[in-house]
């Protein structure tokens, strides 16, 4: 019986391990022909096209078609505090019931079927859900006349804006656009919108193009007489995500919408919808066309632009391109509100010949705002009379060449602070406020309208090495390469540890200047932090650029993701310029000075001029930006430590007089000969016990010739002096406090006169 039921268990098994496998094929075969069947039943019915469109015919239902989005959903995605987002009239599902009301009620006629089909969404090449053949519309194709008629009108309740956050309504997941530019690069005729949403799987949206009179002749948009001369056109539109999005679920995007002649000109305004029949929640004023303000030399006073019509001027392009720089920084965020390194930068770059900054505010702090709009209002004083010495070339150092004498021809930068109120959780849901968001509307921003544009952070400076300005570093490079595809010029990055120690010179203060101007130069961080690290970033790592706008299609935060046909970058060499970063570690603690490091003065030939441009706003901004004082002047470790060894020496010698005037029977010298015998016999004096004692409780300290050792102030030297009579095999050295700290060896480099870096131990 045993042997039978083993024979009988083991066939059972054997069955049930076929039966399994059998059905685990079945199972899988049916999902398979069940999803071939439904993608072909979806190009053929337009469901996709429903979903985006905004409603469906009542045979398809299901949440491809007529479903509508779960509120629950909505209402965790967006996280709003205001409720009134959500509302129907808001996200048009009234619309939605409306419309497909509607739409049933015209399906009589072959026209009208049209219309719904398209307003739906479109079909495949079969047969719709209302029994037609439509044409699936493809990306840029504009919807008929007919269909055009029945959209909601022009939004006159919506102001138009540039450079807002904007909601784009009925969509199940966070949709935000911002701005949108015209671009007619390499004669294409494009509406490009800078926005944010989902990164994988964008919903489908439509562009609706907007034509009337001219904002900038002073008619009234919602006037009776306005209100006739609007009209529209509306196009599928194509979501372009934008990289570097660390796969995070919102990400900063295109959309794209082309402008095809015939029959369409170039559109006043712009919103983006995702459902047709619903009122538009947002409208977008067009940048960088014929009719900008920034390139109308004098606009018509009594002028109505219609639609196919363009009046006014084009962008400049080429040589014409006014030869100036401009710079563009990330949103500022978590409060941003240091006021004087704000000034160290404006200056800095203003130095270096920058015309224009762009800022985003997302979150500043009193402060620095109050500096900033300073700045944009042009109430900051533009005087400088500073001059400094240009630095000498390895080649001019050998050959003992005269320094030149730099006069800046100082022009007061202008300033321009959008505001930045993305409603994502940055870090969480987008990368860092959407940074790429702003970096590629600031690149269309300042196309045509500047030659140059550097994107950097408020802690990074691109320094040339031999130019004084980044204009006269640019175009030597351009005389040398002779590359005119050049579309960016790409800078190697040095860490410039904020843990390394400051630079003695920083506390000098500036030949003939004050206590002022010596307290403003120890508080500034390009003259106070000289040490980097030795070692450069590759090229394309934590690199920076600057870049010819209208050669850039998608800019990167180090790099350019996507150029223009045609062009390309240009590795600068170090020899010319680096990126100067001021950061702390970036991986925490203190570690990274370990690294090899090595002097680097570059930035101190501005010194005289920056210090007095800083020092100039900061007196005018004082009151009226209720700015904190600016720290005392700390004098550095080495003449610290000169100063107590001198009064510990003097002290010493006052202590050793009155003991000696105490007892007047001891000698108050040895004999040099007497002494000399003594230390052949191994003799200690309490002379030398002093010396041990400051021999080892040496620190060194990294100058810019070399290393020198200072004594520490705490040398007990107030005993008397008096020869000690007991012999020993060595000299006995008194054991160092334990508050000492260890020393820690480290390889430094240094430049010579020459140029060359020379290494050396230094023990900190």
């Amino acid at each position: 019986m045993k042997r039978g039921k083993k024979q009988w268990g083991t066939r059972e098994r054997s069955g049930m391990s076929f039966l399994i496998v059998i059905t685990f094929f079945a199972v899988f075969g049916l999902i398979i022909l069940t999803e071939v069947f439904m993608i072909d039943e979806r190009t053929h019915s337009g469901m996709l096209a429903m979903r985006a469109g905004g409603g469906g015919g009542a045979s398809l239902g299901g949440r491809m078609g007529d479903s509508m989005p779960d509120y629950d959903n909505v209402k965790d995605d967006y996280d709003l505090l205001d409720a009134s987002i959500l509302s129907d009239n808001k996200l048009g599902f009234v619309q939605l019931r409306d419309n497909k009301l509607k739409i049933q009620e015209a399906a009589g006629a072959d026209g009208q079927r049209l219309a719904g089909m398209l307003l739906n969404g479109g079909g495949g090449g079969g047969a719709g859900a209302f029994g037609v053949n439509v044409p699936l519309i493809p990306w840029g194709q504009v919807l008929p006349d007919k269909v055009e008629e029945t959209l909601p009108h022009f939004p006159f309740g919506t102001r138009p804006t540039d450079g807002a956050w904007q909601v784009v309504n009925g969509t199940r997941f966070k949709f935000f656009v911002y701005s949108a530019y015209f671009d007619r690069r390499e004669g294409a005729r494009l509406v490009r919108v800078v926005g944010a949403t989902k990164t994988r799987g964008p919903e489908r949206v439509w562009c609706r193009f907007w034509y009337g009179p001219s904002p900038g002749n002073g008619t009234d948009a919602g006037s009776s007489s306005a209100r006739a001369k609007y009209s529209s056109a509306t196009v599928m539109a194509r979501v372009k995500i934008i990289r570097e999005n660390w796969n995070l679920k919102y990400s900063a995007c295109f959309i794209l919408c082309p402008v095809r002649t015939p029959p369409l000109a170039v559109p006043h305004f712009v919103s983006v919808v995702s459902r047709l029949r619903a009122p538009p929640g947002n409208l977008l004023s067009l940048r960088n066309t014929d009719q900008d303000a920034d390139f109308v030399v004098s606009p018509p006073r009594n002028s109505s632009v219609r639609r196919g019509s363009p009046a006014g001027r084009p962008p400049p392009s080429g040589d014409n391109i006014p030869d100036r720089i401009a710079v563009c920084v990330k949103p500022l965020h978590f409060n941003y509100d240091q006021a004087l390194y704000l000034m160290e930068y404006l200056e800095f770059y203003a130095l270096l010949g920058v015309s224009h900054f762009t800022f985003y505010n997302h979150t500043l702090g009193p402060h620095a705002s109050c500096v900033l709009e300073n700045y944009q209002q042009g109430l900051v004083p533009g005087n400088l009379t500073a001059h400094d010495l240009e630095p000498l070339t390895p080649a001019e150092a050998a050959n003992n060449a005269t320094p030149r004498v730099l006069r800046t021809p100082y022009q007061r930068p202008t300033v321009s602070i959008l505001p930045w109120n993305l409603r994502m959780r940055s870090q969480k849901e987008i990368r860092t406020e959407g940074l790429f968001a702003a970096l590629n509307d600031c690149l269309y921003r300042t196309m045509y309208r500047y030659k140059y544009l550097a994107l950097v952070d408020l802690d990074e400076f691109i320094v040339p090495r031999y130019s004084d300005t980044l204009n006269d570093l640019i175009g030597s490079l351009n005389q040398r390469f002779r590359n005119r595809n050049t579309g960016a010029y790409s800078f190697q990055n040095a860490f410039y540890y904020l843990q390394f120690a400051d630079d003695s010179l920083a506390s000098s203060g500036i030949e003939g200047g004050n206590d002022q101007l010596a307290k403003v130069r120890a508080n500034l961080v390009t003259q106070r932090k000289t040490r980097r690290r030795y070692k450069l970033h590759p090229q394309k790592q934590r690199s920076k650029y600057i870049c010819k706008p209208e050669a850039v299609v998608e800019a990167g935060n180090h790099f350019v993701w996507e150029f223009a046909p045609g062009k390309g970058s240009l590795n600068v060499p170090p020899k010319e310029a680096i990126l100067q970063h001021y950061r702390v570690c970036e991986f925490g603690g203190n570690d990274c000075i370990k690294a090899p490091s090595i002097v680097d003065r570059t930035t101190t030939k501005y010194v005289n001029r920056l210090v007095q441009r800083v020092d100039a706003v900061y007196r005018h901004l004082r009151q009226r930006c209720d700015l904190p004082a600016l720290p005392p002047l700390v004098k550095t470790k080495e003449s610290a430590q000169e100063k107590p060894m001198e009064m510990t020496k003097e002290r010493a010698k006052e202590n050793t007089n009155d003991k000696t005037k105490e007892k007047p029977q001891e000698k108050p010298k040895d004999n040099p000969k007497l002494l000399e015998q003594k230390r052949k016999l191994g003799v200690t004096t309490n002379k030398s016990l002093i010396k041990g004692v400051a021999t080892a409780t040496t620190t060194t300290k990294a100058s810019t010739k070399g290393a020198a050792t200072k004594q520490q102030p705490t040398i007990p030297v107030t005993t008397p002096t008096r020869t000690m009579t007991r012999t020993s095999t060595a000299p006995k050295l008194s054991i160092p406090s334990p508050n000492v700290r260890k020393k820690r060896k480290l390889i430094v480099f240094e430049i010579n006169d020459l140029g060359v870096p020379v290494a050396r131990v230094e023990y900190q």
